[in-house]
């Protein structure tokens, strides 16, 4: 039998490019990289980059649809390698419940806008 789900929220799976600062306990920033969100709910996010992150503290960026910059403070989780090679990062976010909730539903949107805008780039008049 599978392991039981214990997250409150449910997980949305999204395959993103978003950006993200390394800071350490005083805010100082020590690294910036790039990453792919994997999967996002109500209150964190994981994403999936080719280095090890060992920061706790990160600050997650990206552009939405009307180009605004769009940030969020969380806080790391863990920090994990794959069978790809590539590091699995879990983020609790800290922002206030508004402010989590907005930053996921504008990365969802951001998401579901540019698979359809592929979908159509690549094959009009055909379902991929």
């Amino acid at each position: 039998m599978g392991e039981k789900e214990r997250r409150k929220y449910s997980r949305v799976q999204i395959f993103d490019p978003i950006s993200y600062l390394s800071k350490d306990s005083k805010g100082k920033v020590i690294g910036y990289n790039i990453a792919v969100v994997r999967n996002v709910s109500q209150t964190g996010i994981q994403i999936e980059t080719f280095q090890a992150i060992s920061s706790d503290n990160i600050a997650l960026m990206f552009f939405d649809l009307a180009s605004k910059e769009i940030e969020i403070k969380g806080e790391v989780i863990y920090c994990t390698e794959n069978d790809a090679g590539q590091y699995n990062i879990g983020i609790r976010l800290v922002g206030t419940a508004l402010e989590n909730l907005q930053f996921i539903k504008s990365l969802v949107k951001f998401y579901h806008y540019q698979k359809e805008k592929s979908r159509l780039a690549i094959s009009p008049g055909i379902l991929n």
